[in-house]
């Protein structure tokens, strides 16, 4: 039996897979026979935590919560020591005269490759839709003009070659490739396969053989929400999948006002390129907010998700926030404030009202001082497994100051001391994590705050995008816009030529 089940934003598509399988175990399902798989490792992470949350089932119950291309990496028995990374990518590149920086595998975000060669990209590109380099170099999609196909082919014939050459070396698409040719397939009760808009071609194929491996099968998604098919994912394949059709009806995210304005959006595609849902929004308003930039927003409270369509969009956001000193966090980057956050409130909040420290949380505070303050000779005396109350420190090891950190903390700078005391005169409780965050739309999709900014900017290679594929745009707005809980805030395009039109 195979269910197929469509989950507009905030209709709870996870909690819904769990919820079958929940049935499943009743009916004396053992979780060792149960499969979970999706697209990238947080958000199988998240499902074996939601499934602990609500089953209690210890994490070594359930073997296959996991990603495709990591259920063909255990099952095939690879040695993760011999998984194609930056090394070897610079080695096979220098000898083909090919510069490459960097080229890593990200679990997160499905195994996709990102490097800073296009050659490799296009070659991994072409390999996870099931088709030869040449084919992804005729399509025309490359952003380099220049790009040479005889150089194509023989960077791709010099990775074949270094893999022959090198028994045992696997790269992600070898993962799913091997896996999909072998009979080590498990055989479950029922299995569940989650974002499955998100998957390649290839997954597909993994998704086939997990089919014909199990007696019952859940595919969850969301077509309207594919926004990775510029990096292989086949909608298509999950918009033609066999089986009894559910659509989830009711969001517990998405606010009315903010609904009307997603509805617009999506409802740009044709009707022949989608499934039409009908599906309700909260029962609150929520707002929607219009701007012509950030300076007009007050983010003094609230939690916040500022969106940009690529990263020079964000570099632009962090300069209005650094420029007005305002608290955020930058997905995949750590705020360099967030450290010497931590060194305060660990000297005041903690050590200065008796709490004992560890030593590593004393290292902490130590990096923030100068030898006047703290001798270096005596902190090295201390154990490393130990614990410190601030009587012991200046006793045994060297700890001179009860100082306020603004004047302890000499190793900090005027600088960032300015910032961080008038951040918290405004109240910020940095412990806390920051309540902004700026992300890209692709960085985000799952995630969900009260406030959202969306700017409709269409940079020169989107608005060159957009022209070819608009329900590629269409889908990556509808996805930013429903991260929204309460209030979306739209910044007008600068310009109407380039610019996104709701």
């Amino acid at each position: 039996m195979i269910h197929v089940i469509f989950g507009p934003p905030g209709t709870g598509k996870t909690w819904t897979l769990l919820d079958e399988m929940e049935k499943h175990l009743q009916q004396g399902v053992l979780p060792e026979k149960i499969g979970f798989f999706t697209f990238s490792k947080n958000a199988a992470k998240e499902a074996l935590d939601r499934a602990y949350e609500k089953f209690r089932i210890p994490a070594k119950e359930l073997k296959y919560f996991r990603t495709l291309h990591s259920l063909g990496f255990t099952q095939l028995e690879y040695d993760p020591n011999k998984v194609l990374k930056t090394k070897q990518y610079n080695e096979i590149g220098s000898k083909l005269g090919i510069e490459i920086r960097y080229a890593t595998w990200d679990d997160d975000n499905g195994g996709i490759l990102n490097s800073d060669s296009e050659y490799l990209s296009v070659i991994e590109l072409a390999r996870s839709k099931g088709i030869t380099p040449e084919q992804q170099y005729n399509k025309g999609e490359h952003r380099d003009p220049h790009m040479d196909l005889e150089t194509l082919k023989r960077f791709h014939r010099g990775i074949e070659g270094y893999k022959k050459d090198r028994p045992g070396w696997k790269d992600f698409t070898d993962m799913i490739n091997e896996f999909v040719k072998s009979d080590r397939c498990p055989k479950l009760k029922v299995a569940f396969i989650d974002e499955a808009q998100d998957l390649s071609k290839k997954q597909w194929e993994v998704v086939a053989k997990i089919k014909n491996n199990c007696e019952t099968l859940y595919v969850a998604g969301d077509d309207d929400q594919c926004i990775y098919r510029w990096r292989g994912a086949d909608v298509h394949s999950f918009l033609n999948f066999k089986g009894t059709r559910r659509i989830l009806n009711e969001s517990r995210r998405v606010p009315k006002r903010v609904f009307d304005v997603a509805n617009k959006i999506i409802n740009k595609i044709p009707i022949t390129n989608r499934v039409k849902k009908n599906w309700i929004p909260k029962k609150e308003e929520g707002f929607v907010d219009w701007h012509y930039d950030l300076s007009e927003i007050d983010f003094s409270t609230g939690n916040w998700l500022i969106l940009g369509k690529d990263k020079w969009k964000l570099d632009e956001h962090e300069s209005f926030f650094k420029e007005n000193n305002i608290y955020y966090n930058r997905a995949k980057q750590k705020n360099n404030l967030t450290d010497k956050f931590e060194a305060i409130n660990l000297y005041e909040n903690k050590l200065k009202k008796g709490v004992p420290l560890t030593f590593d949380e004393c290292e902490i505070i130590k990096k923030k001082m100068k030898t006047k303050e703290w001798t270096n000779k005596m902190f090295k005396a201390m154990i490393p497994n130990g614990f410190y109350d601030i009587s012991t420190l200046k006793e045994k090891y060297g700890l001179n100051t009860e100082a306020p950190w603004q004047e302890a903390f000499t190793k900090m700078g005027k600088t960032d001391t300015d910032k961080i005391t008038e951040l918290m005169k405004k109240g910020e409780d940095l412990t806390s994590g920051a309540r902004i965050k700026l992300a890209t739309i692709h960085g985000v999709k799952g995630n969900e705050k009260d406030n959202v900014v969306l700017p409709l900017d269409l940079t020169g290679a989107a608005l060159e995008s957009y022209e070819k594929n608009p329900d590629d745009e269409h889908r990556l707005m509808y996805v930013g816009a429903t991260r929204s809980k309460k209030t979306l805030h739209l910044i007008y395009p600068k310009s109407k030529v380039g610019g996104y039109d709701i």
